[in-house]
């Protein structure tokens, strides 16, 4: 079975969120579909914005911390969800509402595999080839169920979602449990992810190397092993 540049690791982690899979429509169009029983007027693209800002604001998943549960996950996300809808004039029976988009995000329904993921083959490929495969991914508890609802699971050997582990890339610990996992030396592994940040450097600074998934042509090459398309490594 041919797997390209990844025939020399015996083990290859996935970044999930940008790198496998993409919400569809956008969050905040989602968020607004499910608003409308409970009063909210306003437009998707809105609530989209006020997402992304908020998103940054509270510091992302990854500003849980070493915190880790399913109440923690949740406390976040209610919190963000609800400051994106008081800054756009808040919503009825929130309590309510929040449950109901909460169980949204675990579905399958709103997440799409990208194309190129699909048409490349490329998890089939490696798993034929007895590569080891694993996700580490800036991810609240829900991760599995939305892998295994989109037919993704079944290709990898563990999943590590930060909220879960207690560390979120780039920290080294999510790296070093994903190095254990896999049963082999750092320099047997490849991780493959959309940022800079949290995948390549975060990968980098425990002895992985990495690959930069840019579909967008966003960043600069500037020595980075980079590709915008999965059929690249293959």
């Amino acid at each position: 079975m041919e797997i390209g540049v990844l025939s020399k690791y015996k083990a290859v982690l996935f970044d999930v969120g940008g790198t496998l899979l993409r919400v569809e429509p956008s969050v905040g169009e989602v968020y607004a579909i499910y608003a409308r029983p409970f009063g909210f007027k306003g437009s998707g693209k809105e609530l989209n914005q006020l997402f992304h800002r908020e998103w940054i604001n509270s510091g992302g998943i990854e500003s849980l911390g070493k915190k880790s549960g399913e109440q923690a996950e949740r406390d976040f996300w209610k919190s963000l969800v609800f400051q994106v809808f008081e800054h756009s004039g808040g919503l009825e029976n929130f309590e309510h509402y929040f449950e109901i988009i909460y169980e949204a995000f675990a579905r399958k329904d709103h997440w799409h595999v990208f194309d190129d993921v699909i048409d490349s083959g490329i998890l089939d490929k490696l798993k034929k080839s007895s590569v080891t495969l694993g996700v580490v991914s800036n991810w609240d508890s829900r991760l599995h169920a939305i892998l295994k609802g989109t037919g993704l699971a079944e290709h990898f050997d563990f999943i590590l979602a930060s909220a879960e582990v207690g560390s979120a890339k780039p920290d080294k610990k999510i790296f070093i449990e994903a190095i254990r996992r896999s049963g082999v030396n750092p320099t047997e592994v490849c991780h493959i992810g959309d940022d800079l940040h949290a995948d390549i450097q975060g990968a980098n600074s425990v002895g992985i190397e990495a690959i930069l998934i840019d579909r967008n042509n966003k960043h600069k090459k500037n020595g980075l092993t980079t590709v915008s398309s999965f059929q690249e490594l293959l």
